[in-house]
């Protein structure tokens, strides 16, 4: 049995040197990233068997992103085609002042993959299943393949965890709560943050109260609210209980897959058998951890979670 899938596309990014701005560099470092791929990477540093699918070109773009996921130590399973193309982004890193991301993402590959793509044997097999809001927005085709992809691994009895991440939908928020509404009642852990609360379901104040209300609306078994200030508690509610868990603070050298090294970590706690704060725990320091690190991807081992674990304890 697998322990974690994650199902969803992966962007080759090219940034400069921190500080440096993309119209004036003269190098480019590259880095895969993705909330799935991310997420993935993340688990796998805490030594869950972490599996990625997903659909790519067959180029050398395609193969770079099969690499560096590999070298995280996740386990990949891609359709290769000759149709479309690698999603790529140019993103200013760090703390550069009004920092620029210009996202390409036209004619992707990922975006045709269908149900049939999808080897759904691994699905079945697997503990969790993890997709983000990312992936069923990306086109119709990935909205009917996710709708697909939940209610193949209920009927399993495999654990479904969705990331709403409005931000990487590119979708307004009312076609956002058509998406989520279409397939979010099929969803037993729902993470979604306090920015995505308001700007999608209109819910602001405590969140608490928020996050009871989107467990209400899709009966979901759990919901953890990240929050939209990284120095603010993270809040997860699992039957009558709330659970508060605050971040680790360390020096942010590069925040991007912050929020996807949260979820990962905590997937992984949950696998662990940890109870919802221990969970919560490893997602926060795994999540700390990424702080620390130039990229989208957490590197390190379980040590190293344990270590960050060990200074609050």
């Amino acid at each position: 049995m697998t322990d974690l899938v994650t199902v969803g596309e992966a962007t080759l990014r090219f940034s400069p040197p921190q500080g440096e701005r993309i119209a004036t560099a003269r190098e480019f470092a590259a880095h895969v990233g993705g909330p799935e791929s991310n997420v993935a990477a993340a688990a796998a540093t805490l030594d869950l068997d972490a599996v990625w699918l997903s659909k790519l070109p067959d180029t050398a773009l395609g193969r770079r992103i099969v690499g560096d996921l590999r070298r995280y130590g996740v386990r990949t399973g891609v359709v290769w085609t000759d149709d479309g193309r690698t999603s790529t982004a140019f993103v200013e890193r760090g703390e550069t002042a009004g920092a620029t991301t210009v996202l390409d993402r036209d004619d992707a590959a990922m975006a045709t993959t269908a149900p049939e793509d999808v080897p759904m044997g691994v699905v079945r097999d697997a503990e969790t299943l993890f997709v983000s809001g990312a992936t069923p927005a990306h086109s119709e085709t990935l909205l009917e393949t996710t709708a697909t992809l939940l209610e193949v691994a209920g009927e399993a009895g495999t654990t479904r965890a969705f990331d709403t991440r409005f931000e990487k939908t590119g979708l307004d928020a009312g076609k956002a709560l058509e998406v989520y509404d279409h397939l979010l009642d099929d969803a037993d852990v729902l993470i979604v943050d306090e920015a995505d609360a308001e700007a999608v379901f209109g819910l602001d104040g405590d969140v608490v109260p928020t996050g009871h209300s989107i467990r209400t609306r899709y009966d979901c078994e759990t919901v953890v609210v990240t929050r939209e200030n990284p120095d603010h508690a993270v809040v997860g509610l699992e039957g009558e209980s709330i659970y508060e868990v605050p971040p680790f603070e360390v020096e942010t050298r590069d925040p991007a897959g912050a929020h996807d090294a949260f979820v990962g970590g905590f997937l992984a706690g949950r696998h662990r058998d940890e109870d919802m704060k221990g969970a919560l725990l490893d997602g926060a320091a795994t999540e700390a951890l990424k702080r620390t690190i130039i990229g989208d991807a957490v590197t390190g081992s379980r040590q190293d979670i344990a270590t960050i674990r060990d200074r609050r304890e």
